[in-house]
């Protein structure tokens, strides 16, 4: 089949799959009002894949000559993964700074089992490799939508998988092996699209013990395969919502859903761990390498529409030109570029991973980038929030602006600057009220891993007998020397 039509994606989702919405089961996901939002924004993916303009960009043509998905490939240079980016960053400046969610956070985990599953091969002589190149195969052919399954529920955090209390499925685990595959019970969450998509690939979130070795598990398999349940996250908006009023929420509704898998069987050729706890934390590190990369980048074009929105709601407001205003969006312009600038480098400056010939983002580079975009997020929403001003969160709806009784009042008393319309001024505060929800807010700082995630394998990473060596040479402390870089440095202040 290679690329499907959007109507063809649409029309696959119907296939009993077991989704719950706000206390209902939903029979049809395609018609469910608000999961409709989710699917037609992934659609996205469907419809730019047949677009020629973007076709060179977004497909290539496998060996059979039909045109399948880029973002499915394997990224084998610094080139592909350059192409990439630009494959997020059309996703996103396409739909409002949120990546179509086809392909955009599953894609990451398919390159970290590709990455992986020949590590564990190497030493345990398991067929992994070729499991995770057929099932790339099987979602190219069949082009796929499919979620990342990563976040365990993890119940009390001070405990390992192993030593929960309660029961033993805050984590997915392996409960029976059978000489044809597996049986699996737990539950992941935060899983964003899952109710659009096709098919869920499951990964351990974290790094595990010996003990845990039953946690220790990846595969992928469809989302109405028996035993999975589907619970959709509440959502922002209700499901009469206009775009005025929410532009953004009324046109990406992300379904962070809940997946339980009560007692789901794995077959032996979706299997991509099983059992093999040392490298279950090496896929959850090597996913977070390729998702910050993906989370930088979709980022830097959500950055560019929110500090534009700053602009254009400073122009409204007629206080362009003041000080205080023009400090602030100097800043948001500087934190706009310093992003996307430092996602690029992660690629420019991608690891080779020995003995392959795949690539991934640089690790210290990504988490830097990601860590400063989520730090600063907060900073940059009390800017635009404080250009905007409180008119953000006290305007009457589009209804009222609309009703023939309020709407001359509205026309007249919620004009801003006599350069733009009263429309337009209403326009962007709805969108400044979007851009800068409690959602988006919740979203940035913990999607791709927590600020604590990014500062730990930071001071993980660093280099520090080169920092420690370029101190001890300045301070006349031997041992420097050992250091490459500085053992062929000349002699400093020199001996003239």
């Amino acid at each position: 089949m290679a690329i499907k039509t959007p109507q063809q994606y649409l029309e696959s989702l119907k296939d009993d799959r077991v989704v719950y919405f706000n206390g209902e089961r939903v029979p049809d996901v395609t018609v469910h009002p608000v999961c409709k939002i989710t699917n037609d924004w992934v659609a996205v993916d469907y419809i730019m894949n047949n677009d020629p303009r973007y076709q060179d960009l977004l497909t290539d043509v496998d060996e059979d000559g039909e045109r399948v998905s880029f973002a499915l490939q394997p990224q084998r240079n610094r080139e592909d993964l350059l192409r990439l980016r630009e494959v997020v960053k059309l996703w996103a400046r396409v739909c409002f700074g949120k990546p179509t969610g086809a392909k955009f956070v599953a894609k990451d985990g398919l390159n970290a089992v590709t990455v992986v599953a020949p590590r564990v091969d190497k030493r345990y002589g398991t067929n992994y490799s070729a499991n995770v190149e057929a099932y790339r195969k099987h979602l190219q052919k069949n082009d796929l939508a499919f979620a990342m399954g990563l976040t365990d529920i993890k119940g009390d955090r001070n405990l390992r998988p192993s030593q929960q209390v309660q029961h033993k499925d805050f984590y997915v685990r392996i409960v029976e092996e059978r000489p044809d595959g597996i049986i699996v019970s737990g539950a992941k969450t935060h899983i964003s699209q899952a109710p659009a998509c096709n098919e869920i690939l499951v990964a351990p979130c974290r790094a595990m013990q010996e003990e845990d070795a039953a946690y220790a598990v990846a595969f992928g398999i469809p989302l109405n395969t028996p035993g999975i349940t589907m619970i959709c996250a509440q959502p922002e908006i209700a499901a009469d919502a206009d775009l005025f009023d929410h532009p953004v929420s009324k046109a990406v509704y992300i379904n962070d859903a809940t997946i339980i898998f009560d007692n789901v069987f794995i077959p032996n050729d979706r299997i991509f761990l099983k059992g093999e706890w040392e490298f279950a934390g090496q896929v959850a590190y090597m996913f977070a390498n390729f998702h910050r990369l993906s989370a930088e980048t979709y980022k830097a074009m959500e950055l560019e529409l929110f500090t534009g929105a700053a602009a254009l709601m400073a122009e409204y407001n007629g206080v362009e030109k003041k000080a205080h205003v023009r400090e602030k969006l100097t800043w948001l312009v500087m934190y706009t570029e310093a992003v996307e600038t430092l996602g690029k480098a992660a690629v420019e400056q991608c690891v080779a991973e020995q003995g392959s010939d795949l690539v991934y983002p640089n690790p210290m580079i990504a988490n830097i980038c990601k860590f400063y975009f989520a730090d600063n997020w907060h900073q940059a929403t009390k800017y635009i929030q404080d250009i905007g001003g409180g008119i953000i969160v006290t305007a009457p709806s589009y209804k009222d602006y609309m009703n023939p009784e309020t709407h001359d009042l509205m026309e007249k008393y919620f004009a801003g600057s006599a350069r733009t319309s009263t429309e337009n001024r209403l326009r962007m505060v709805k969108l400044v009220r979007d851009l800068t929800s409690c959602y988006e807010d919740v979203l940035t700082i913990h999607a791709e891993g927590s600020l604590e995630a990014q500062k730990l394998s930071i001071i993980q990473l660093a280099d520090w007998g080169r920092y420690k060596a370029a101190a001890m040479r300045a301070a006349g402390i031997s041992g420097a020397e050992e250091n490459p870089l500085f053992a062929e440095l000349p002699h400093f202040p020199p001996e003239l």
